[in-house]
This record gives structure tokens, C-alpha cells and sequence, in this order.
């Protein structure tokens, strides 16, 4: 007879897999992982990684939605104990929250840097459209806690912040190390090319702050 999982058990074996992708991406290349790697570092067969994900992109896609849903219901968390705030304190609010998420997420913030320019080229589309929905729900529930917490921005507004953030932060990532290639540091002197990610996401982020907030609360800010 054969060996039925319930869905109990399913979810827990995939749970497992995405787990230990994880952990070998915190200390490897994307394109050094391979699903025998995943297979071995999860307990697995590797034909058993096929019953959950088609490819690698899918097993990692799936990581970097689930896990913005995770960094997202962690952040309406911490929001919604916070009082009011002025457009002011709330710029100071979500430019901390921008250098916690590069130095305290990191994992998932390099993962985001692949999302457009390697995952997608393989990811499974069903996978990716159901975690774009969750994460999508998620996201319109931030805006709106955001937007309680300072009267008079709108809901949606406030939630595309955070695309806007990501935005900042991955483009800055992509276009970083240009002095090097494949991580040994070129001949040349390339100093303009260099880029401090945590500095300058935050600066970049603040430029587009001031300027939804200069329009919306004219005499506030």
C-alpha cells in the first residue's frame, strides 16, 4: 500500500524543504544551490522535492512571498501599539524600519534582489499567484494600519510605501558591487560605483517620503 501523507503531514514535509533552502542560502550563491542540495540538507529524496516544487526558483519564489508576509505581519504588530503619529514621526518610523529590515532581514532582502531578474524565468506561475495574493492581503492590512496611525494619508498610499521601499532597496542592491565581479574586487579604482546600501536606501526612501508627505500634509511637514 502506498505511503499517503495528510495534508498535515504535506505541509510539514514542504515546510521542511523551504527550511532548508533557507539555510543554504544564508551561506550560498543562489545559482551554487542545487535540488540535491536542498534534497540532502532537508532529509529528503530529491524526487521528493519534485511533489512540492517544480524547480528551484519555485521553492525559493515561495520563501521570499511567505516571507514578506511574515515580515509584514510582524511590522502591523509593532504598529498597532504605536500611537498617533506626526508625517514627521512617522518618516523617522519608517526609515528605522527600512535599516532594520536591510540589517536584521537580510536574507530575505537579497532574496528580493532575485526576484525579477532570476526567479521568475522558472518559477511556477500557479505558486507565484497564489503567494502574490496572500502577500497582496497582507500588504493592503499594513496600509491601512499605517494609515490609522496618521490621519489623513491614504490607505493605499500608505501601502504602496513599502513597494516603493522594496523597489529602492533591491535596485540599489543590483547595481551594487559594480567594482567586483563574481566576487573578486576589479584592478580598476571604481569609487563612485560603490554603494552603501543601508546609508543610501534610507536617504533614497526619505527623498520619496518627503515628497508624498509634503503633498498630502502641506502644513504639517
Amino acid at each position: 500500500m502506498a505511503n499517503v501523507l495528510t495534508p498535515t503531514q504535506k505541509m510539514a514535509k514542504a515546510q521542511r524543504i523551504a527550511v532548508a533552502a533557507w539555510q543554504l542560502f544564508q551561506t550560498h550563491a543562489f545559482s551554487d544551490i542545487s535540488m540535491a542540495m536542498i534534497a540532502r540538507q532537508a532529509g529528503v529524496a530529491k524526487g521528493t522535492l519534485f511533489n512540492y516544487y517544480q524547480t528551484k526558483e519555485s521553492i525559493f519564489m515561495t520563501l521570499l512571498l511567505e516571507g514578506y508576509q511574515d515580515y509584514f505581519q510582524q511590522l502591523i504588530t509593532r504598529l498597532a501599539a504605536e500611537s498617533e503619529m506626526t508625517p514627521t514621526q512617522m518618516k523617522t518610523y519608517l526609515l528605522a524600519e527600512t535599516q532594520a529590515l536591510i540589517t536584521q532581514h537580510a536574507t530575505l532582502v537579497r532574496l528580493n534582489a532575485l526576484r525579477g531578474p532570476v526567479l521568475e524565468a522558472h518559477a511556477d506561475r500557479t505558486q507565484t499567484a497564489r503567494g502574490r495574493h496572500d502577500l497582496y492581503a497582507v500588504n493592503v492590512k499594513l496600509g491601512e494600519v499605517l494609515a490609522a496611525k496618521l490621519p489623513g494619508l491614504d490607505a493605499q498610499v500608505a501601502a504602496h510605501l513599502f513597494v516603493i521601499q522594496s523597489a529602492i532597496i533591491s535596485g540599489l542592491m543590483n547595481l551594487s558591487d559594480l567594482d567586483q565581479f563574481n566576487q573578486t574586487t576589479l584592478t580598476a579604482a571604481f569609487p563612485a560605483f560603490q554603494i552603501n546600501l543601508e546609508a543610501e536606501a534610507q536617504q533614497t526612501f526619505g527623498f520619496y517620503l518627503d515628497g508624498i508627505f509634503k503633498e498630502k500634509f502641506t502644513h504639517e511637514f
